[in-house]
């Protein structure tokens, strides 16, 4: 078929649709369901993707973590893991010495709450975190004003404290914190500190914290018990792609410092962002999958719907049929001009659709709190999927058409 006939078929389909508004209008309907879906499902899926990778990369998307046991979304520590020895800031220090790929090096331990006063007013929400002067390198996090640990403070265990600014907004809306006394758990602490803006990550804010020297965060709070509290060691290597030879040089060095045999497996646990994103993507691919099949759904009864409508098409263009095969018409000539009017429908529905979820999309970023993206490969999927609908749908009434015998679809009445 050469592009005038291709152009013909097309202007002839568009003509059935302006003479069949309603019956084609319900058609397109159909079709433009199943693309909304579509397009709603990718929309919400790849802004989520967006979104988990932007905050991901917000805390260092070269991260690598250590902890004494295996801290994978949902997974609960055995007994054996719960008795391993801690990691400790000794291991910390030798890690920062020995290790030749490495940026950075952040002990860190912390509580998922903690009561903070100041006078009559109270947070007991903050997380409390036990850090280093290495935390703001490795981490990117730096005071807005004020000053943040030291070495001395290490060494002296001092009782000063950063806070986030969240906590500043609760404990001071009027007032400047740096200087301030504050208690912490019910112990005096300084305020030395405010950090800047640190944003949210998974939709927990963490502004809402507070940062001592981590040998007085071990001084107060040695005993508490997991997950209540957690020690991690962070390192960031010097360039992304030193994450592969980090992780393996800080494997390395553990084992020979927790004295772990060359037939034995470790006993502590090292993964990376580059693993969380891994998790992610594994419960979003089941989410994929859940969503495509009621899309599937949505755009099958968009087609039944065009195979119904070009079926009586046929039946009341049956003289036509007949008198353009007498007049020269072959049966490819007409199989196209079905197969091109079936396809010309969906992929209006098509276009209907994409326009109504990329509305959508807008909406929700602005009035709802899920992230929504449409990617240009989306409306590529979605124009295709539309029109690969019209043709596999009405290839049966097409080819139905194309069979007709002239003499007697012209004596058809």
């Amino acid at each position: 078929m050469n592009y005038s006939d291709l152009k013909e078929s097309a202007t002839m389909a568009i003509d059935t649709i302006r003479a069949n508004k309603i019956r084609s209008g319900l058609t397109i309907l159909g079709v433009t369901v199943g693309v909304v879906t579509v397009m709603f499902m990718v929309s919400i899926i790849q802004g989520l993707n967006r979104s988990f990778t932007t905050q991901l990369e917000g805390i260092g998307s070269n991260i690598i973590y250590a902890l004494k046991f295996d801290s994978s979304f949902g997974k609960v520590p055995t007994q054996e893991e719960r008795m391993r020895e801690d990691l400790t800031i000794e291991d910390a220090d030798a890690l920062r010495r020995e290790m030749t790929s490495v940026a950075g090096v952040s002990p860190l331990q912390r509580t998922l709450s903690e009561t903070v006063l100041y006078r009559d007013k109270q947070s007991d929400t903050p997380i409390l975190f036990g850090v280093t002067p290495y935390y703001e390198e490795v981490h990117s996090q730096f005071v807005a004003r004020g000053r943040f640990i030291t070495d001395l403070d290490l060494k002296y265990r001092t009782n000063i404290a950063v806070l986030g600014k969240d906590v500043v907004k609760a404990l001071f809306p009027n007032e400047e914190p740096i200087g301030k006394d504050i208690k912490i758990g019910g112990r005096p602490f300084q305020v030395v500190g405010v950090m800047g803006d640190l944003g949210s990550i998974f939709g927990q804010s963490r502004d809402n914290s507070v940062f001592i020297p981590l040998t007085t965060f071990q001084k107060y709070w040695r005993d508490i018990p997991y997950p209540t509290m957690v020690f991690t060691i962070i390192i960031r290597p010097t360039d992304r792609s030193r994450v592969a030879f980090a992780t393996e040089e800080m494997r390395e060095i553990l084992r020979r410092r927790r004295g772990v045999k060359i037939d034995q497996p470790d006993n502590f646990f090292i993964s990376s962002q580059d693993a969380l994103l891994d998790i992610y993507n594994q419960l979003t691919g089941a989410t994929y999958l859940v969503l495509t099949a009621i899309s599937a759904v949505a755009l099958m009864i968009g087609g039944i719907g065009v195979m119904n409508i070009m079926l009586v098409s046929v039946t009341e263009r049956t003289k036509e049929i007949g008198i353009r095969k007498a007049v020269g018409a072959t049966r490819r000539n007409i199989l196209s001009q079905f197969l091109i009017e079936a396809a010309t429908l969906t992929s209006i529905g098509g276009i209907i659709g994409l326009i109504i979820g990329e509305i959508a999309s807008v909406l929700m970023n602005k009035f709802s709190p899920l992230p929504a993206f449409v990617p240009w490969w989306a409306i590529l999927i979605g124009v295709g999927v539309s029109v690969l609908v019209g043709i596999v749908f009405g290839l049966y009434p097409a080819w139905k058409a194309a069979k007709l015998n002239p003499i007697e679809a012209l004596s058809f009445e």
